[in-house]
């Protein structure tokens, strides 16, 4: 098989069956996001590495919810050059404390971990630290290949052990998917990450109207009568997101 179509269709089965396995841990996802949300509260996202893509994945999208904070350090992210000893710092404990420290999380937040591999240091303390802060953690990674590499951290646990819901990726130990002769190609992680992001806050969205709850979704700004649908939106998060512009 043409192996674009070989991905495309595997990234779909996958899809598929998180839908299908994942269903409930979706919907208990889906339901902190609203609470968190009627009550004022803020989306955190946290990740390393490639995973910070998927931060942003949901940060001052077109259709998205305006109360998102990604956490970006600049530290644990793959496009920044490395000073030594930062090359292994996703795998030290203590460094997601001293990141947190410069958030301003709360009780009654969410936040979502992502990491494929379920096991660096910094996504498990970040699991743990919610838990000491009031804040609901939801982590996303492959079940799979956590089980089979098994845990770094000292307290023994993995991402979907440690988080308060965990939502399995179902994506393949070492995240590329396709076979070749002697290697594999085509990571998942993101686009599955992207999905399961997007659903849960769907359904947050869908839940939150049910109650009669009014959702600050933003408008894409390339559409008439985007800029002064965010404004309002964007004034309000810009004081607490320093990155968010005001309009």
């Amino acid at each position: 098989m043409n192996k674009a179509k070989e991905f495309m269709n595997y990234a779909s089965d996958v899809i598929q069956t998180i839908m299908r396995e994942e269903e409930e841990n979706l919907e208990k996802a889906a339901i902190a996001l609203k609470d968190t949300m009627a009550r004022g509260g803020m989306l955190y996202t946290f990740g390393t590495g490639h995973s910070t893509m998927l931060c942003m994945e949901p940060f001052m999208r077109a259709g998205g919810l305006g109360a998102c904070y990604p956490i970006l350090e600049e530290r644990l992210m793959p496009n920044v050059v490395k000073k030594p000893g930062d090359e292994t710092l996703e795998r030290q404990e203590g460094v997601t404390a001293e990141i947190f420290k410069r958030y301003p999380i709360k009780k009654g937040d969410v936040m979502i971990v992502f990491c494929y591999a379920g096991k660096n240091a910094t996504s498990v303390d970040a699991c743990l630290l919610c838990k000491e802060l009031g804040v609901t953690s939801i982590g996303i990674s492959s079940v799979e290949h956590a089980l089979t590499v098994g845990p770094h951290h000292s307290s023994g646990l993995l991402v979907h052990q440690a988080c308060d819901i965990s939502i399995d990726n179902h994506g393949r130990v070492g995240d590329a998917s396709i076979d070749f002769d002697g290697f594999t190609a085509g990571p998942i992680s993101t686009v599955v990450g992207g999905a399961i992001v997007q659903a849960i806050t769907c359904r947050a969205i869908e839940l939150m109207l049910e109650e009669g709850i009014e959702p600050e979704v933003l408008l894409s700004m390339n559409v008439p009568g985007g800029d002064e649908h965010n404004k309002p939106i964007m004034d309000k998060y810009h004081k607490i997101i320093p990155f968010v512009p005001a309009l």
